[in-house]
């Protein structure tokens, strides 16, 4: 099952966060569901906070596509 979602700042709203919960809801997910996010930096943002919300969160794995969210990614790892 796949949810297509644009990318770019603009798209970082409510109504991209309700549009992930929606098709999370109408897939039945549950705690166990596991999801992955293909995409930059927006797209992660996105797909990140929807799954730290949605039942109080699911699994995540993040797959950065663009050269600014890998170096993001590395860097927020090496922070931690």
């Amino acid at each position: 099952m796949n949810l297509i979602l644009p990318d770019g700042e603009e798209y970082k709203n409510l109504e991209t966060l309700q549009r992930i919960y929606d098709f999370l809801m109408e897939k039945k997910a549950n705690r166990g569901t596991l999801m992955v996010a293909f995409g930059g930096g927006v797209i992660g943002d996105m797909a990140g906070f929807a799954a730290a919300t949605f039942m109080r969160g699911i699994k995540m794995i993040q797959v950065p596509t663009t050269l600014l969210a890998q170096v993001d990614r590395v860097s927020a790892v090496k922070r931690q």
